[in-house]
């Protein structure tokens, strides 16, 4: 069996030269490690994070140390450096001595004699010397933080310094686990007398929270009590507020975690229907309701971006959860910051589905259009965008509706943007309309 090192190695491998998601990739990699402990996975999981959320910062490190170029050093050798620097540089509780003789370890076997020289001189170099960052500021924070120029510029212009360099800071922070209480099967207070490593959230009520709880394995979830799911999201059927008997669309659900929200909160009475483009994403949320006791979701595999006029005027409620970059969710999946996606594509798809939504809304039924992203163009100017296309339609205030320490003002005028520096959430974005003709 790998080490754990090895382990990291080879998923790393996988997320930064085959375009894995790191979230699948690690997962992938340890359910074939059955007999791994749990220490060893969490020092994995923490490396392959860390070294994927670092990748810019410490490529930086390794141009000030070494005397080869970045593009010239083997792929497996430039990760088993990155491995190294990381845990020098960000994990107190590695001795120095085992970061280095575990990587020129990695190195023997991975590349050849003087592979492991390098990685022995880099390293110790790494040690010795003080790291020099730029003096412009912006550059130092995408240096030192290791975000994107283009990302930290972007936030600079729309945030300020100061609140940039604060999510940036927030964003690098491992996120605790947060799980959804399914009150079909179970309440809160007494999901936590079972498990001593969960405590209910302070946030929303109907949220337990905790670390170093493994999720998958777990009996409450094998059981349907819980559903992994970040508080932000939660808020997104809660602000919908879906009630018994009522007919209702989500029409980018998979993997169901709102979809499914949405049944608990209308007491698994009524109708839901539960959309993806993909077949494969429709079973996970198919598999999801029948885990969780939920009968009133039907599932349908279809374009969002294409009308259909049977689901015209026909729900109450609508759901549009739209693609977008996923910047408000990068603390979970660090390699968001590293996949440039076109924002004029994401914008295009969301116009589509948003302007289809609307169609399927009854007079008087409510939309709520939500991204997990924090970028005003694929927020803010969407929403306006539709109000302002669709006179039929006006914002609503959902302040109430909020969790109290989620209230921010703007919810009164129909929308709200959560940031993990200010509301321990992931980032995300929420607005609401009524169909009013």
């Amino acid at each position: 069996m790998k080490n754990a090192r090895e382990t990291a190695l080879l998923i790393l491998y996988e997320i930064e030269y085959n375009g894995a998601y790191s979230n699948i990739a690690l997962k992938n990699a340890l359910d074939a490690q059955r007999d791994m402990t749990n220490t060893d996975k969490a020092f994995i999981t923490r490396l392959v994070y860390g070294v994927t959320s670092y990748r810019l910062n410490l490529e930086y490190i390794i141009t000030q140390n070494s005397k080869i170029k970045l593009k010239k050093i083997s792929k497996y050798i430039m990760l088993i450096l990155k491995l190294g620097i990381y845990q020098l540089k960000y994990m107190d509780k590695v001795p120095r001595s085992a970061a280095v003789n575990e990587s020129v370890k990695l190195a023997k076997r991975y590349g050849h004699t003087a592979s492991a020289g390098f990685v022995n001189g880099v390293l110790h170099s790494v040690i010795k010397n003080k790291i020099i960052y730029p003096d412009d500021k912006t550059e130092r924070l995408s240096k030192e933080l290791s975000y994107p120029m283009y990302m930290c510029q972007k936030w600079c212009n729309d945030f300020g310094f100061e609140f940039t360099k604060d999510l940036l800071e927030a964003m690098d922070q491992e996120a605790e686990t947060t799980l959804r209480v399914n009150r079909l099967k179970i309440q809160p207070e007494e999901l936590v007398k079972t498990k001593e490593k969960l405590s209910i959230s302070d946030i929303y009520e109907y949220a337990v929270s905790g670390r170093g709880f493994d999720i998958a394995s777990s009996d409450i979830y094998k059981k349907g009590y819980v559903y992994p799911q970040d508080i932000s999201a939660m808020a997104v059927s809660v602000v919908l507020a879906p009630k018994e008997g009522e007919r209702v669309i989500d029409l980018c659900s998979a993997p169901g975690g709102k979809a499914t929200h949405m049944a608990e909160l209308m007491n698994n009475n009524g109708e839901i229907i539960a959309c993806d483009i993909h077949e494969h994403k429709i079973n996970l949320i198919e598999n999801n309701a029948k885990r969780l006791g939920i009968d009133i979701i039907k599932t349908q595999q279809l374009d969002a971006c294409k009308y259909i006029k049977k689901f015209d005027s026909a729900f109450d409620k609508v759901l549009v959860d739209v693609p977008c970059t996923g910047h408000g969710i990068i603390r979970k999946k660090p390699d968001i910051k590293w996949k440039k996606d076109s924002i004029e594509d994401i914008i295009k798809i969301s116009r589509e589905i948003l302007t289809n939504a609307g169609k399927y809304v009854r007079i008087g039924g409510e939309l709520v259009f939500s991204t997990c992203t924090i970028n005003k163009e694929e927020n803010e100017d969407r929403i306006f965008e539709f109000i302002e296309s669709n006179k039929n339609f006006e914002m609503t205030d959902f302040y109430e509706l909020l969790p109290e320490k989620l209230r921010h003002d703007t919810a009164k005028k129909g929308y709200v943007t959560f940031y993990p520096n200010i509301d321990k959430t992931d980032g995300f974005f929420i607005a609401k309309a009524k169909r009013c003709r």
